[in-house]
């Protein structure tokens, strides 16, 4: 059995945004390419711009479901073989409360940032490197807020519980084995934001959430042949994966009934230099897989159109891979990605605001040179919506 191959069961594959973080948080704000960092209208500013909420309007509520469905390809260099992944939808919650008054705000946002899947069936080309992977990072982040006037300000902490679940079959030559292993963690951070506005039509924003590294710990179940059994016995293991610190600019601009939302964001993703995975027992020797992620930039913009209780959005992103061609593999099949999105809102009442979107993203394709793992071509699309209420007296 192959050590590096066996150590490349431990990445969580990637079908979400770049690397394996989760941008769709809120249904108003991924009506816009997920621009909010200067967004002050919507409960969702406890995520993208808690500094906002200082402005003395009282109880916020907001709650929003996603659905994604991934659909990833992976072929052969040389066109001998194609698989599809088997893509199910999931649907990460997102919870923001807050209250202001006067100048003062405090809130919390509950919700999934990190967080990616990827199954591929059982008897494709590459199982004995992965069957299925499942990631996915809880975090809430309690903030509290003051305005200074024009310039408003945040401070909070987070706290990360994370699941890491993961299949693949083990090749023994002339027999087949298996292993499955469900690790789990916690981490601790801190946030900051600032939002200023010099004019009631333009505003800009910055959020700040600091990286955290999540321990793991868990069990390893092997099926194995009995001549391997010894070495590969049923044991505790541990590992731990760096959630990386990210930082949002954005600006608005109101002309009119349109409004104009654009961020950039930047993820430190090199923090991922190599994945430790420590088994208890020594028969079982412990592994290293080199990551050497390195940093990017995404950009994200889009626009509003207000007419009565009617809002209509659109935007788009693209989102850089954290992984270099070299470091591919159908463990992680990490992509750049381009976006494009719709969205509405429809006003109930004065208070109570039904949000919507549609998002199509497609994972644009990249071939594999990297020389411990399978060699493929990777590429595909993913399709997402979300519906969102929001409660603002």
């Amino acid at each position: 059995m192959n050590k590096l191959a066996f150590a490349s069961l431990l990445v969580a594959g990637s079908a979400s945004a770049g690397g394996f973080a989760v941008t769709e948080q809120t249904a108003a704000s991924a009506g816009t390419g997920g621009a909010g960092a200067a967004r002050d209208d919507d409960p969702g500013a406890a995520w993208h711009q808690p500094a906002a909420l200082a402005d003395g309007k009282g109880l916020r509520l907001g709650f929003s479901a996603i659905f994604a469905r991934p659909s990833l390809e992976a072929r052969a260099l040389d066109g001998s073989w194609s698989e599809n992944n088997e893509a199910a939808w999931s649907t990460p919650p997102h919870l923001d409360i807050s209250y202001a008054r006067g100048r003062w705000a405090a809130g919390i946002s509950l919700g999934i940032p990190f967080g990616s899947g990827v199954t591929w069936p059982t008897d494709w080309e590459g199982r004995h490197e992965i069957v299925a992977s499942d990631l996915k990072v809880f975090r809430a982040a309690p903030f509290v807020a003051w305005s200074f006037g024009k310039l408003r300000v945040a401070v909070g902490a987070h706290a990360d519980f994370g699941r890491l679940q993961i299949r693949r079959d083990l090749d023994f030559i002339d027999m087949e084995g298996d292993v499955a292993i469900d690790m789990d963690g916690r981490a601790f951070g801190g946030d900051a934001a600032a939002y200023y506005q010099p004019t009631k039509d333009l505003a800009f924003g910055a959020v700040f959430r600091s990286g955290t590294k999540l321990a793991l710990e868990g069990g390893a179940n092997f099926t194995a042949p009995d001549a391997f059994a010894a070495k590969l016995p049923d044991q505790a293991a541990q590992s731990a994966i760096a959630l990386p610190a990210q930082l949002s600019l954005g600006g608005k601009y109101v002309r009119g009934t349109y409004t104009l939302l654009a961020d950039v964001d930047w993820t430190r993703w090199s923090t991922n230099k190599q994945l430790v995975v420590d088994f208890e027992e020594m028969s079982t020797p412990d592994v290293v897989q080199d990551q050497q992620w390195r940093n990017t930039f995404s950009v994200r913009a889009g626009g509003e159109y207000r007419r009565g209780r009617l809002t209509l959005r659109h935007g788009t992103y693209v989102e850089q891979s954290p992984a270099p061609v070299t470091k591919l593999a159908p463990s992680s099949p990490d992509a750049n990605r381009l976006g494009l999105v719709v969205g509405a809102s429809w006003s109930i009442n004065r208070a109570l605001r039904v949000d919507g979107f549609v998002e199509q993203m497609f994972l644009l394709r990249r071939d594999a040179e990297n020389d411990e793992a399978l060699e493929a071509s990777y590429g595909g699309r993913a399709t997402l919506a979300g519906i969102g209420l929001a409660w603002m007296p």
